[in-house]
């Protein structure tokens, strides 16, 4: 069985990150629990929200429990079992946020994608809907648009130019 340990809100985000990094500690010690490292979300993520969360394989999620009760973690974190495929990585920092990329990632602030240039809506990539020939029709507004990567693509360091993604209106052609 797959578990998702996510904590809620502390004070800061670097007391999520400590918060999860003892949670994880104390699973590992005193329950059997598995660590997959093919899994992308083994490692701490932040989800849409901001919140610092990981995910574990264990066939004893009444053990999970137990250790979260006795280390009192239970009013910290929330314990649940995703059924969502993974998304995509944010290209900056490796984090996973939810089934689908959000515009900006929630861990580094990493813009993916420009807001729609007609609506200003913020818009993740896969909800696009892709007419094609490269032409895509905004969810919210309907507009015709079209993407293409940021020029240049990089940076002087080698780092992404934000936003990776330039949302741009479609030139209608009429005929």
């Amino acid at each position: 069985m797959r578990m998702r340990i996510t904590v809620k809100k502390m004070g800061t985000p670097g007391d999520d990150l400590r918060v999860a990094a003892e949670v994880r500690r104390d699973l590992w010690a005193h329950s059997p629990v598995e660590v997959e490292p093919d899994n992308p979300l083994h490692g701490t993520h932040r989800d849409r929200e901001g919140r610092a969360y990981f995910e574990f394989s264990t066939r004893y999620p009444e053990e999970v429990h137990r250790v979260l009760q006795k280390y009192y973690y239970a009013d910290k974190v929330e314990v649940t079992e995703p059924r969502e495929v993974f998304g995509e990585a944010c290209q900056n920092c490796g984090n996973i946020a939810d089934p689908v990329l959000p515009t900006v990632c929630p861990n580094c602030s990493f813009r993916d994608i420009s807001p729609c240039p007609s609506c200003g809506r913020e818009i993740p990539r896969q909800k696009y809907v892709s007419l094609g020939e490269g032409q895509y029709r905004c969810p919210e507004c309907g507009t015709l648009v079209r993407m293409r990567f940021s020029e240049p693509m990089f940076g002087p360091e080698g780092e992404y130019n934000q936003p990776l993604v330039v949302v741009e209106e479609a030139e209608v052609r009429r005929a």
